[in-house]
């Protein structure tokens, strides 16, 4: 049973699961594969060599391959002398033909694999050996009577349909045969035969094409013996009264037709007969517009030598309202191939088996163009592997088996301008590149909007493109521009859409409502709300939405076509306002669950307020449970970062919706990345607009918030001066609304400020009254802010020990807390106070563990200690590793915007120019950025930027003017450390 299983694959890999199946079907020993193993090397054994130098049967990556050469098996030799009886029967020799197809039948001895005792092989391998068996034995029948051998073959016939009566063709050839030779009454005698056999003993009547035949015979055709008819018709004898007639259906390629090579190529590549045993199915998939009729029409005459019995193409209407049933799509390829109308059967079975038989053992191509689905193109396939077929449709029908899935998308910028130019003429094009650009773009590259939009230039010869490219960049217009005489994107948009179920139709427009993103099957049921998970599902399958890949948690992602989203957006407008509202309160809801959980899982920023409700505190509004947003835990700060500008879009669409507490919330989640972010404008004027939004909705405390996380964005960009102003209002509106929470928070904020510059003995204060106000409320993250404050106070104020002591304790409540950002920062601040005593071993050491920290997740994080790393390297006489590491943290601080940061780390750069004997250098880094610094109210960078200077001149020989104004005067006596590592960002 193995043996016969891997020689009927033979030099093909038959895999271990179905060996183990074949042997036992469902009753597997306990050690199936180790007994498979045991039974494939005595077989082995059995057939080596007497050497043993021979591998009979090779191991392969998941099963076994039986290597046998094509004259060493009987299968292998028929197979091949069918073959070669084609290539003589496409050359015309069919006496070649008829010897081939004679000696391939003499191989057979009987039932193929007769001794064989499983059920398997003689269910599933024996049916489909007797079928190759019959197609040979019928061609080779008619190739007997087209050559006039009708005497020679009567007695073989008779015994032939005494042994299978149900095989009617054997039947008509019989009939044929005794016909031409004089015997009409034994052929009538023929038939009846069969006929008793199958209504006595089956209850069936015989066949439309056998009664024809019966017919024929009573009346004497003359077809039955003409020239021009059976005698030379050989291919179909048994089964038609008319002969083959060649179709050359292929409508004429377009002339302008561009790109599409890889799909071209895939597509020639399926449509081969010789490929394998199957009949080759190739559909043409693609959204509406995308040109699938035209690439299919391309390939057919590509290929359309490979199939000379000819091509046959139908428009099956699926799109339309009416789409074509398959019995009349049936008739009328019957038709196309010579049948007689009146001689094509009613029920649809019978002219699908009518029509199988018509193809049989013919090479033909059928083209099938817009097709509904699965079950309108099922009865049109042909049954013989020497066919091939092309099915274009707006559906991908997957699940057609042994299809070779062909999706096409929208051209490429050069291919849409190549269209262009065949339409329009290159000339124009050439003459305004930028604007047959922006056209290409504005089709969204579509082959159907593109030669819309050629066709109504082209009709213009005087216009611009200009003009016209201005005019689609309005894309509530848009698609009424994309109309000329029968071309209409928004109709082909709406066959599409009209398809839909209805709940599918729903999610459609409420797709709309979103602007260009990705969507993923979580986006499509939160905004129908019809607990569908399928919804999706349908989409793609109707090629509505197109894959983009696997977001940062492994979801697959879709969007829609630019042009289809429009449609979308019109049909959305038209809804009920309401329901709209709702949907997208929903989606919004959804996203913001999504977005709560990734940022729970993220150390908080330094001086972040707490969300609403405290750390924990779900959605507003109550959200929408989502069962799998745990995944978000896996890869919460690459979701975020990824989702952050639609997070921002959203945050603005609540906004005019005047949903302004989601909008707050969001805005809080998103700043909580700044210091991933270098938009932190943009940021800012999110948060000014969420301000004014809740401030209009009379909610102060909100508005505020928002004022807040304004600052903190100011402050990342090292605007000290800025972000202090703004922080002081919040302080006083805090005050006013006894906002217990918040207060704390921005008291802290505006002492490091204060230290920031040089007013070291105002931050003590307010830092000291923020722990109070924290310790009042019990917040202990308010309260370590509050303490990171007081112990840089502290160092301003060159209090060393308590310093210390202070920032110890920090380290401990951060570790606590899991505040890994705070952590970070106080050990880098606790490094630089090592070095200032001179401890060369513990600085670096602090440097590196905050440089390791997991989950900080921004580059602040990893600039400061690098920063600190260049010191080191400096006091060790180190200046080339002290460059680099200084250069690369500052030009990581200006890459983050944060003008402070980077001024404070050049101060570093000046002093290992210093150092390293470069005065000048030094002089050419930090001076261009000194008044900048007097904007920004980086008065304690200033400060030991004026000193690095002042350095620098006197190396030099040169005398450069103090600055030593009233800013300046409170804390020049008891200076900031010349290295203490502080940037802008908090």
């Amino acid at each position: 049973m193995i043996l016969a299983t891997l020689l009927l694959s033979a030099n093909r890999v038959v895999l271990a699961d179905d060996l183990m199946e074949r042997l036992w079907e469902d009753r597997l020993p306990r050690y199936a594969r180790a007994s498979l193993q045991t039974h494939l090397a005595r077989l082995r054994r059995t057939l080596e060599d007497g050497n043993g130098d021979v591998e009979v049967i090779r191991t392969s990556p998941g099963g076994y391959l039986i290597e046998v050469a094509p004259d060493h098996l009987d299968l292998l030799r028929f197979r091949g002398l069918v073959d070669r009886a084609g290539h003589a029967e496409s050359a015309g020799d069919l006496v070649g033909e008829l010897s081939l197809l004679r000696e391939g039948l003499a191989l057979w001895r009987g039932a193929p694999l007769a001794g064989i005792r499983s059920d398997a092989i003689l269910r599933d391998e024996v049916p489909q050996l007797t079928e190759e068996w019959f197609r040979c034995l019928h061609r080779r029948f008619d190739l007997e009577l087209a050559l006039g051998n009708h005497d020679q073959i009567v007695a073989e016939l008779r015994s032939l349909v005494r042994k299978f009566p149900l095989r009617e063709r054997l039947c008509g050839q019989l009939m044929i045969a005794l016909f031409r030779c004089g015997q009409q009454v034994e052929a009538l005698k023929a038939y009846a035969s069969v006929s008793a056999v199958l209504r006595h003993e089956y209850g069936l009547d015989v066949g439309d094409e056998l009664e024809r035949l019966q017919h024929a015979v009573l009346t004497g055709d003359p077809d039955l013996v003409s020239e021009n008819g059976y005698r030379k018709g050989g291919r179909e004898l048994g089964t038609a009264v008319a002969p083959w007639t060649t179709p050359r259906q292929l409508t004429v390629s377009a002339g302008d037709f561009v790109g599409r090579a890889e799909p071209l190529r895939r597509a020639g590549a399926a449509l081969d007969p010789g490929r394998s045993g199957a009949m080759a199915i190739v559909t043409m998939t693609g959204p509406p517009g995308v040109g699938k009729t035209a690439t299919a029409i391309q390939v057919a005459h590509r290929v359309q030598d490979r199939f000379p019995d000819g091509q046959l193409y139908v428009r099956l209407h699926g799109t339309g309202e009416h789409p074509r049933t398959p019995a009349e799509i049936l008739g009328e390829l019957l038709e196309a191939t010579g049948l007689n109308p009146g001689a094509i059967p009613e029920g649809q079975e019978q002219r699908a088996a009518l029509f199988r038989s018509r193809l049989a053992d013919r090479r033909v191509l059928l083209i099938l163009d817009d097709a509904l689905d699965i079950e309108q193109v099922g009865p049109l396939l042909p049954g013989t592997p020497a066919c091939a077929v092309v099915i274009t449709s707006r559906r991908l029908l997957s699940a057609l088996p042994g299809a070779v899935l062909v999706r096409l998308t929208h051209l490429s910028e050069r291919e849409s301008l190549d269209l262009l130019e065949a339409t329009v003429g290159s000339r124009r094009v050439r003459q305004e590149p930028h604007a047959a650009a922006r056209i290409a773009a504005a089709c969204g590259h579509l082959p159907l909007a593109l030669r819309i939009v050629g066709a109504r230039l082209a009709a213009q010869p005087l216009a611009r493109l200009a003009t016209f490219a201005h005019r689609l960049q309005d894309g509530a217009r848009r698609l009424d521009e994309l109309r000329i005489s029968d071309l209409d994107l928004r109709r082909s948009l709406e066959q599409s859409y009209v398809a839909l179920d209805p709940p599918a139709r729903t999610a459609f427009r409420r797709l709309g409502l979103l602007s260009d993103t990705d969507i993923t099957p979580w986006t499509v049921a939160a905004l129908a709300g019809a607990g569908d998970e399928h919804l999706a599902d349908r989409l793609i399958e109707h090629n509505l939405l197109e894959p983009v890949g696997l977001n940062t948690i492994l979801d697959p992602t879709y969007r829609l076509h630019p042009l289809s989203a429009l449609y979308a957006a019109d049909l959305a407008r038209q809804d009920d306002p309401a329901s709209t509202g709702a949907a997208l309160r929903r989606y919004i809801d959804s996203l913001l669950a999504y977005a709560e959980r990734a940022s729970r899982q993220l150390p908080r920023a330094i001086g972040q307020l707490p969300p609403e409700g405290g750390a924990t505190a779900g959605v507003p509004h109550g959200g929408v449970p989502i069962d799998d947003v745990a995944r978000v835990d896996v890869r919460p700060w690459r979701w975020l970062a990824t989702e952050r500008d639609h997070l921002r879009d959203m945050a603005l669409r609540c906004c005019r919706h005047g949903w302004h507490v989601r909008a707050a919330r969001i805005t809080e989640i998103i700043t909580q990345l700044a210091s991933h972010d270098d938009a932190l404008e943009g940021l800012g004027r999110l948060c000014v607009t969420v301000r004014d939004a809740a401030w209009a909705n009379g909610d102060q405390r909100t508005g505020w918030r928002a004022e807040h996380h304004r600052a903190m964005m100011l402050l990342r960009q090292g605007r000290v001066e800025a972000a202090r102003r703004v922080l002081a209002t919040c302080v006083n509106a805090f005050k006013q609304l006894q906002a217990a929470r918040e207060l704390p928070y921005s008291v802290a904020v505006l002492a490091a400020m204060s230290v920031m510059q040089l007013r070291a003995r105002e931050g003590l204060t307010l830092a000291e009254h923020a722990h109070e106000l924290a310790t009042a409320n019990a917040d202990p993250h308010a309260e370590l802010l509050a303490l990171g404050a007081v112990g840089d106070a502290l160092l301003g104020l060159r209090r060393k020990a308590e310093a210390r002591t202070t920032l110890e304790r920090v380290l401990r409540l951060a570790r606590e807390l899991g505040e890994t950002r705070l952590e970070a920062v106080t050990l880098n601040r606790i490094g630089w106070s090592s070095l200032r005593v001179g401890d060369l071993r513990a600085a670096p050491l602090m440097a590196k563990e905050a440089r390791g920290l997991t989950g900080i997740g921004d580059r602040y994080g990893k600039a400061r200690p690098l920063a600190l790393l260049g010191a080191v390297a400096l006091e060790q006489g180190r200046h080339r590793e002290a460059i680099q590491l200084a250069e690369e943290s500052r030009r990581t601080f200006a890459r983050l915007g944060d003008a402070c940061g980077e001024a404070e780390v050049a101060c570093l750069v000046g002093e290992i120019h210093l150092s390293a004997g470069r005065p000048r250098d030094a002089v050419a880094l930090l001076v261009p950025g000194m008044s900048r610094l007097d904007e920004l109210g980086a008065y304690r960078v200033r400060d030991r930027a004026s000193r690095v200077l002042a350095r620098a001149d006197a190396a030099l020989g040169e005398q450069r003017p103090g600055r030593r104004d009233g800013r300046w005067a409170e804390d020049l006596a008891v200076r900031s450390l010349s290295r203490d590592g502080r940037s802008g960002a908090a």
